[in-house]
């Protein structure tokens, strides 16, 4: 049972290599990876505290709401809050789960990031092989409650071939015949010896063997690469309804305020909604996909004022994405409009997305007019607009997006 609801979801994806000991699946450890429906993954590896079944049982409503938010496309944070309520309300006070839970986005080329209580884990650059340490600045789920708890991420750009390594702290105790841990230091010095990015996972696995260590916890590992979107081949969403039913003719407007914009998610409600009519169903990753750039494009240029060409390195990645946290917590006024019009057709029908924003607008013409980089680590998303849309358009200076998608008549 534990097995069929843990390792559900998509660990035999081509970018993800792993390793469990057989003493991981009833020693605490937890290892999740699963789609979202804009083809970025969502990936989970956990730590239980205690070992046997407490620490199973334990591990299996995380899994059950894991996969659960993944699919429906809600973000880390929403899915962090919803763990760390549901363990603190089920698990005894002595038991929490260290975790580390990323978001490896292979259009926008970057990882967020959320660790509390785990082992670092490490982005690795193929280009310079500079390792870059994903440390835990968090509490462990199940040990706050809900009002204190800290969903805050940290995002990093990644290139094509970049990789990110995380790892239970069964490997670090891993010992030897003398009692002495491997440690952080010898991994280290693997991460530095190592020549050919392909082999590092082989190589850490042989240090560890070399070393003659017995597992004195349970080891897990994984090693997920960025690769293009193209390589990958996220499973088409299953659906309970026939489709015989569905609304044709509709509009419906919503305007989200300051207040909501701080802490609500609007887009696996809308994709809900709009995955009601099933002509669009097959078109579900592009739809999520260009309503949530539209709605970060509104939100983050739009209210909050931030400036994409901050993301043209590194360091400016991370200080755009601090800015955007400090100006969200700061929010008094603003708002972001969606508006949705779905019309029937002689072949099929017609949906119309309207995205407004309450800010200063941009020099349209000269954001069209650039050429598409796929290296640049900003300005990515009106391109993606333009791509996997129909007709998009902006207007009012930029505050105003519009863009359609049209199906064929079911089968």
């Amino acid at each position: 049972m534990f097995d069929k609801v843990a390792h559900s979801g998509c660990l035999n994806a081509p970018n993800i290599r792993y390793l469990q000991s057989p003493y991981a699946l009833f020693n605490g450890d937890l290892l999740l990876a699963a789609f979202t429906p804009a083809g970025d993954m969502h990936v989970l590896l956990g730590d239980f505290t205690g070992h046997g079944l407490p620490a199973a049982v334990g591990a299996m409503p995380l899994a059950e709401v894991f996969y659960g938010m993944t699919a429906k496309g809600y973000g880390l944070a929403e899915t962090l809050r919803e763990m760390n309520a549901k363990l603190k309300r089920i698990l005894p006070v002595d038991m929490f789960c260290c975790a580390t839970l990323l978001c490896l986005s292979f259009q926008r080329r970057s990882v967020e990031v959320w660790n509390g209580g785990m082992p670092d884990g490490y982005l690795r650059s193929i280009a310079t092989g500079e390792r870059t340490q994903l440390k835990a600045r968090h509490l462990p789920l199940g040990v706050l409650s809900p009002q204190t708890f800290d969903d805050r991420t940290e995002v990093f750009p990644m290139a094509l071939g970049d990789r990110v390594f995380l790892l239970s702290d069964g490997v670090i105790d891993t010992c030897d015949a003398s009692d002495q841990l491997f440690g952080v230091q010898r991994l280290q010095q693997v991460f530095a010896a190592n020549r050919q990015p392909d082999a590092l996972f082989e190589e850490i696995e042989q240090a560890l063997r070399d070393f003659r260590g017995e597992a004195r916890d349970d080891v897990s590992m994984v090693e997920i690469s960025l690769l293009d979107l193209a390589q990958l081949s996220p499973p088409a969403p299953v659906y309970s309804d026939s489709g015989q039913s569905c609304p044709l003719d509709w509009s419906v407007s919503f305007e989200f305020r300051a207040a909501t914009l701080k802490r609500f998610n609007p887009l696996p409600y809308l994709l809900q909604l709009l995955l009601e009519v099933h002509g669009l169903r097959a078109q579900s990753g592009a739809l999520y996909s260009v309503l949530a750039e539209l709605y970060s494009n509104a939100l983050e240029h739009g209210v909050l004022d931030l400036d994409s060409s901050l993301k043209r390195d590194v360091a400016g990645f991370a200080r755009y994405y601090q800015q955007r946290n400090s100006r969200l917590d700061e929010l008094q006024d603003g708002y972001v409009r969606v508006h949705l019009q779905v019309t029937p057709q002689v072949e099929g029908g017609c949906l119309v997305i309207r995205v407004e924003d309450s800010g200063k607008g941009f020099d349209v013409k000269r954001v069209m007019e650039r050429p598409i980089d796929p290296v640049r680590l900003s300005g990515r998303g009106v391109s993606l607009i333009r791509q996997l849309g129909r007709n998009a358009s902006w207007s009012d200076d930029g505050r105003s997006a519009r863009v359609e998608f049209f199906w064929k008549p079911l089968a």
